[in-house]
């Protein structure tokens, strides 16, 4: 079988594929009876080893083999040893890509003192310079913008440092001025671009590093000028353009590994100001150590390796010890993803040896790992806007001093940022230990592709639960996707005929923002609720609530609120790889085999687990499975979609909404009772595991103004999740609030835990919990 069908669904033989789910008629008929082929009628069965466990114990390194043992420079210098690209310093004319290959060759030299191990990085360093001279031969230019500003210094530092040549090295000298007079970043005829972005900045830097070292040179004081402009264009801000795990690395790691050598200083890395920068890289690795993707990306935990050597860099130079600690949660997972990632070489020599080799050259053992703390946050960002990136004019109106001189000082990737700060990622975590719970949400509103309030990652036990999709334009990922059926629903643009959209439309960039209106942390808990206004220029109100129970389950509410009626199809939808076996009218288990990594090339490996993906069933609606490919071969790496919709005529005030349950466990599957004709098929787990968690749910209240929902998914646990932002005062199953929102857990009909979110009173189990003059957030 195709490893592209292996990537599709993952249905056992009596689970159908591809359906429409209608409402059940009868409550003893299962809801999959009820299932319509409606596409390809496809079937596969998964692996049968992933049901073996029976239990998702993190302490079982069957089951959970992320290793735990500590990371210090000899982790990351065994890793270049065991990976086999210490073989490429035996012969060192690489060509240009010899400086990504040769970096631990350079790590070796540091380590060990050894001339053999500097002579192979300086015969590389001239081979790239050959191989340069090829590439201006053929094409009139360089387009090397990204690796030889961000790498080519910090070979020459260690090398000079270790005596293998001199500052001044003529060699090196042509080598580096030629570089940079041929340089062309965007492959044409331009050059010196601005802005802060990924193409602009490493351009900046090599010239600036030109004049630095070689004030002597004609272009020194042009140079300098121009380096110092394109800084500033940075520095003002001191915020990425990039809200993606794929191009950010080409903004960052210049400045954050050699642009200490230009500045004179560490300001880059230690500066209060870029603190939020680097915070943000860090909090979003997840507690078992893996990078979720978003935006334009490279796959599954790409950016990871890039993280641990600028973490490291980053805690050296700001004497931070959670830094370390990170960058050491995301060596542990490269280190239990090394046998996938070393079959393929661009994860081998592009995306994780340069980095580790870093790693190993700039972190300070000296400097203990401390743990971050171990809550939910959120962090925001600067917004950028697309603007016509020739027109001096407009590019004048974001940036300082523009150089008339044509074909320079145009605008790297279209984009500038604005004075506007948006809400950049809603970050939902259990903790940092093994297998701990955790979400990523985005939040940005006007960054590309727009997913603002999708969940763009969900784990627990070291499993993922969802991918995204590695593409440049809009796909739907896991958040309320709102479709005008009509045509004729008026768009909503900023008010700026200068403004590039997502489609490259100029003067239609859709007028979009987005605010977090609630968020609270508590030990057992977090709530939040987020609001999109326009999302992607349609005149509505997106609302998406959430109760993330610590090590538990995440539950959301989707709201729409329609400001201008039209035909529309609104769908609350989960992208995954595997759908089934157990199905139900409004609910569906779901899984991923085997995350996706280089760009779709190879299959990274994941611990078994599922999710029950539940929709509160709603009349009106019905529940889809579909198969992405058909309409968009992109959705390769989670092909699968499950979605609840809704489709109709709206009104102006109308309000429509979808509350789900996402709740992870151990995979269980029926097994025949015996091997005669005529056996039953059994799930040992009873009940709970016939309808993966489904059954234990129990919708107590879900209207528009309020969703009360009871979990009984383990025995004697009982688990209330309340939606209800107006505060209105309910009374049911025991239960009288007047919380907004709330999280209880009981055990064995004791409270075990409790968070009610700006409330007055709260009785339970017929005891009168707390009672409050003014509304207050308790937490028990």
């Amino acid at each position: 079988m195709s490893k592209r069908k292996r990537l599709l669904f993952a249905f056992l033989t009596w689970a159908p594929l591809f359906a429409v789910v209608t409402e059940d008629v009868t409550a003893q008929e299962p809801g999959w009876k009820q299932v319509q082929r409606v596409g390809p009628p496809r079937m596969y069965s998964p692996s049968v080893e992933r049901y073996r466990y029976g239990h998702t114990n993190v302490n079982n390194p069957d089951f959970y083999p992320i290793p735990q043992e500590p990371v210090t420079r000899a982790t990351y210098m065994r890793w270049l040893e065991t990976s086999g690209v210490l073989a490429y310093a035996d012969r060192p004319e690489r060509g240009q890509g010899g400086l990504a290959e040769l970096l631990a060759a350079l790590a070796k030299y540091v380590q060990t003192g050894d001339d053999r191990w500097g002579q192979a990085c300086i015969t590389m360093l001239r081979d790239f310079h050959r191989a340069t001279v090829q590439e201006v031969a053929e094409k009139g230019w360089t387009e090397q913008f990204a690796t030889p500003p961000a790498l080519i210094p910090v070979y020459r530092r260690f090398l000079v440092d270790g005596g293998a040549m001199a500052p001044d090295e003529a060699w090196f000298r042509g080598l580096w001025l030629y570089y940079c007079r041929n340089l062309h970043v965007w492959n044409s005829e331009p050059i010196e671009w601005r802005g802060a972005c990924h193409r602009s900045m490493p351009e900046a830097l090599a010239k600036g590093l030109a004049a630095k070292w070689y004030p002597d040179i004609p272009e020194a004081a042009h140079w300098k000028h121009y380096a110092q402009q394109v800084w500033g264009d940075f520095w003002s801000v001191k915020d990425l353009q990039q809200n993606d795990t794929g191009y950010l690395q080409d903004s960052v790691r210049a400045y954050a590994f050699s642009g200490d050598q230009l500045l004179g200083d560490d300001r880059y890395l230690s500066d209060s100001g870029m603190r939020p920068l680097w915070e943000r890289l860090a909090v979003e690795i997840t507690p078992d150590g893996a990078i979720n993707p978003y935006g334009p990306n490279g796959g599954w935990n790409s950016t990871a390796a890039l993280r641990v050597g600028i973490l490291e860099r980053v805690a050296a130079a700001t004497r931070d010890g959670r830094f370390r600690f990170a960058a050491h949660k995301a060596m542990q997972y490269l280190l239990y993803q090394v046998e996938p990632t070393l079959k393929d070489h661009y994860l081998t020599v592009t995306e994780t040896a340069p980095y580790v080799a870093l790693a190993y050259l700039f972190a300070d053992d000296v400097l203990k790992p401390v743990r971050p703390d171990s809550g939910s946050c959120v962090n925001y960002r600067r917004e950028t806007v697309r603007i016509p990136h020739t027109d001096k004019k407009i590019v004048g109106k974001y940036l300082k001093e523009i150089d008339p001189t044509p074909n320079r000082g145009h605008l790297c990737c279209n984009t500038a940022f604005t004075d506007r700060t948006f809400p950049n990622k809603l970050v939902l975590r259990s903790g940092w230990n093994p297998g701990d719970l955790f979400a990523l949400v985005e939040l940005m509103p006007t960054s590309f592709p727009y997913n603002a309030g999708g969940i763009m990652g969900l784990n627990r036990w070291g499993a993922p639960f969802t991918q995204v999709v590695t593409s440049k334009g809009g796909t739907p990922e896991n958040r309320m996707h709102i479709v005008d059926l009509s045509g004729t629903a008026p768009r909503r643009y900023v008010d700026d005929p200068d403004l590039i959209s997502e489609a490259w439309r100029r003067g239609k960039m859709e007028d979009m923002t987005s605010e977090v209106e609630l968020f609270h942390d508590a030990d057992c808990a977090t709530v939040a609720r987020i609001a999109v206004q326009n999302p992607e220029g349609l005149p509505v109100r997106y609302i998406r609530e959430f109760v993330f129970a610590k090590n538990r389950f995440l539950a959301s509410r989707e709201t729409v609120v329609f400001e201008v009626g039209f035909d529309a199809r609104v769908a609350a939808l989960w992208n995954t790889q595997n759908v089934g076996p157990q199905i139900g009218a409004h609910w569906a288990n779901t899984f991923i085999s085997a995350p996706v990594a280089s760009n779709g090339q190879i299959e990274m490996k994941t611990p078994p687990a599922d999710l029950l993906v539940y929709f509160t069933p709603q009349a009106g609606w019905r529940m889809e499975v579909a198969d992405r490919t058909e309409h968009d071969p992109r959705t390769e790496v989670t092909p699968a979609q499950v979605r609840y919709v809704w489709e109709g005529t709206t009104t102006s005030g109308q309000r429509l909404y979808s509350t789900q349950l996402y709740y992870p466990h151990t995979p269980s599957r029926a097994r025949a009772s015996t091997v005669d004709l005529g056996a039953k098929a059994v799930y040992r787990g009873g009940e709970i595991a016939a309808t993966a968690g489904a059954s234990g749910i129990t919708v107590v209240r879900d209207t528009p103004e309020t969703t009360l929902l009871l979990a009984a998914f383990d025995a004697g646990l009982r688990e209330w999740t309340l939606f209800n932002p107006g505060g209105e005062a309910i009374q049911c199953e025991g239960f009288r609030t007047d919380a907004r929102y709330g999280y209880i857990r009981s055990a064995n009909h004791a409270m075990a835990a409790c968070v009610m979110v700006e409330a007055t009173f709260l009785e339970w189990n017929g005891q009168e919990i707390f009672q409050r003059q003014e509304r207050q957030t308790i937490e028990r």
